[in-house]
């Protein structure tokens, strides 16, 4: 195993090194805070650091600092040597990043104690990190599973457009879309709890359930009544599924709306916002039986209705302040008024976002009369 000893004090590292040695450890020196930092800049840097707080060129505070800054899976293990014994003096040097701070002159067996809790460390950040990349691996094996288990060629895109933006590669929001026998239109955006792997999990079972009874023919009362008993008895409490239901009739001159829990439904007519429809009830999963609410409401050739993901609404600027429901009709109007694509509603919540990261989910769904 490979230690750093960067002191400027030729007697001090010298002592350290023969003991260290003598110890079965394998050293190298450093006689400043630039050499230090030097002899870090390999392919396989020591795991181990001695390092003094008092050096020239660089002293061992900003040497620490710098290589915590430097990105890496396996960070080393820092004892900070010094002559410094006040309590503010060991504040700051472990605030810098040392994870142990020895006063000179040192005894020697409290020194192997101390290097032997050290590598304890070093072995369990190891073990964690071997953990950790067969998780990696794993989840990329689980995430494409779902992915096939989702995966369907009976989505029916005709009159729908849509976005997706997920936080991670797999995504908390589904969208599902189908005719039955009589042509009849069943479309469904649903919003898991949360986002990622954990809240993919659900996507399989819904997309199963719903395609499976659209394709016959059941009206959305009995098929959201049917994704809820699933979703209450087999997914984990905690984990629900709030979602929009829309059945367009054969004729196109009704539309059935059911909102359960998600953000309102908005109604478009000529370029304009002509309703918005509100939730009516709990979202999918967190009761055992579940009501139908749905409106039915007449409707005109070319009539659009939006749902949409909260991932969208709450998008946050560096303010603070939420993308929110009205920039989000502003946008649609804009993007009908000049018949773009429905992206555009991507990017103007991302220009409104700026520079900040990605907290939801993002899906956007729009449903053509």
């Amino acid at each position: 195993m490979k230690l750093l000893i960067a002191d400027d004090d030729a007697t001090s590292r010298m002592l350290l090194e023969a003991m260290t040695t003598k110890w079965g450890y394998e050293c190298i020196v450093a006689e400043d805070g630039q050499v230090g930092w030097e002899l870090m800049q390999v392919d396989e840097p020591p795991c181990f650091l001695f390092i003094d707080w008092e050096m020239p060129k660089m002293n061992g505070i900003e040497l620490i600092k710098r290589i915590r800054q430097q990105p890496t899976n396996n960070p080393p293990y820092i004892i900070l040597l010094t002559a410094r014994n006040e309590t503010a003096d060991i504040v700051e040097g472990l605030n810098s990043g040392a994870n142990d701070y020895v006063v000179k002159p040192f005894n020697n067996a409290e020194l192997q104690a101390r290097i032997n809790v050290g590598f304890r460390f070093l072995n369990l950040q190891a073990d964690l990190s071997h953990v950790q990349s067969r998780l990696a691996r794993e989840r990329v094996v689980v995430e494409k599973i779902i992915a096939k288990m989702q995966a369907t060629t009976k989505f029916d895109s005709t009159n729908v457009r849509y976005l997706n933006r997920p936080v991670e590669s797999t995504s908390g929001d589904v969208l599902f879309s189908a005719r039955g026998p009589d042509n009849t239109q069943y479309t469904m955006l649903g919003d898991f709890t949360g986002h990622g792997l954990v809240a993919a999990l659900g996507g399989p079972m819904a997309s199963a359930t719903f395609y499976a009874m659209a394709l016959k023919g059941l009206p959305i009362s009995e098929i959201a009544v049917e994704i809820n008993r699933k979703m209450f008895h087999r997914l984990p409490t905690g984990l629900f599924l709030a979602a929009i239901f829309f059945e367009v009739n054969a004729d196109r001159s009704k539309i059935q709306v059911w909102n359960c829990g998600m953000e309102d439904v908005l109604a478009f007519r000529e370029k304009r916002l002509l309703k918005k429809h509100s939730s009516t009830s709990l979202a999918l999963g967190i009761l055992d039986s579940l009501a139908f609410e749905a409106e039915l409401i007449d409707i005109q050739a070319n009539d659009r209705f939006y749902a949409y993901s909260d991932g969208i609404t709450e998008t946050e600027n560096a303010q603070g302040e939420h993308f929110g429901q009205q920039r989000l009709i502003q946008a649609i109007s804009e993007m009908l008024t000049v018949d773009a694509d429905i992206h555009n509603l991507e990017d103007a919540a991302l220009t409104f976002r700026g520079t900040g990261d990605q907290s939801d989910d993002i899906t956007v769904l729009e449903l053509t009369c």
